[in-house]
């Protein structure tokens, strides 16, 4: 839209100083007629520019001209851009958006508060994305997200934990993502599931819509699923932990019963042991029991 256009000229030229038409035109993907049109309504809007046409000419703000934002600190600044992580949003297709949007706050900040701004993004950034990327799961992301604005009812094929591929007609309430994997939060058969949407390999929206729950909170039901599954992750290590403890039937019935090959000596009408026989031969095992009954 021209409004968000003549907004994004306004605000590049109180972040980088003088630009050309050129330069705008690139980073807004338009030709520069259009930018030197966007200059007159800019100009008619009453926001003082000056041009200056020929080598090193350009656009800029007359006099420093600028909107300030206020009322925010050094340190909320800073957090406010450390805590806008881009990955997330670039998945959904919102990359572009957020960009913009920070690039309007950044230009209302005073000019002492930019530099906070830069020294904190320069000492510290995250990385939410795994090494290797499926762009398949990208674009089942997206027709995901459209189902859920709309409250559309979804088709999806899925990889089930046992291997097996299954279909469903499930509606979407929410995508949440945790340590770069993406997860969808449904409705299937009146009951909630959790589906990962990298196990979906193939999504479409249908033209059915739904109601959502009044009381659905999104933030609420992923905290009680990751503590299922935490619950559930718990009770498996415990239990391979016993398995590792408690010896198998076999060996307990080994520890009890005679190898199936022995040789059964009774010594003084009171001892009976058993002797494989595959570990001894005959005459050893005789002079062995002789030997005992002697004593």
């Amino acid at each position: 839209m021209r409004a968000d256009r003549l907004l994004s000229i306004l605000m590049l030229l109180q972040t980088r100083g003088r630009m050309t038409a050129h330069e705008l035109a690139e980073h807004l993907e338009v030709s520069e007629r259009t930018i030197y049109r966007d200059f007159d309504a800019l100009s008619i809007a009453g926001i003082p520019l000056y041009t200056e046409r020929g080598p090193g000419g350009g656009c800029s703000l007359v006099d420093g001209y600028q909107t300030r934002l206020t009322g925010l600190t050094e340190t909320e600044v800073r957090a406010l851009f450390l805590s806008t992580i881009s990955a997330p949003s670039a998945d959904l297709g919102m990359g572009r958006a957020l960009e913009d949007a920070l690039l309007k706050v950044f230009a209302a900040l005073p000019e002492s508060f930019r530099y906070n701004v830069e020294h904190a993004r320069q000492r510290i950034y995250v990385d939410t994305t795994w090494w290797h990327s499926d762009e398949r799961v990208l674009s089942c992301l997206q027709t995901i997200q459209a189902a859920i604005w709309r409250d559309q009812k979804l088709s999806i094929d899925y990889h089930c934990d046992d291997g097996t591929q299954q279909q469903y007609l499930i509606e979407p309430y929410g995508l949440v993502v945790k340590t770069g994997t993406w997860h969808l939060v449904c409705m299937l058969a009146d009951e909630r599931h959790v589906f990962r949407v990298s196990r979906i390999y193939n999504a479409e929206v249908t033209d059915l819509s739904f109601t959502r729950l009044a009381d659905f909170n999104l933030v609420a039901c992923w905290n009680e699923h990751r503590t299922h599954q935490k619950k559930q992750f718990l009770f498996s290590q415990a239990l391979q932990k016993q398995k590792k403890r408690t010896p198998s039937s076999q060996t307990k019935k080994s520890k009890l019963m005679p190898p199936k090959k022995t040789l059964r000596c009774d010594i003084k009408n009171s001892l009976r042991i058993f002797l494989p026989l595959s570990r001894h031969s005959e005459k050893s095992l005789s002079e062995f029991c002789l030997k005992w009954q002697s004593a």
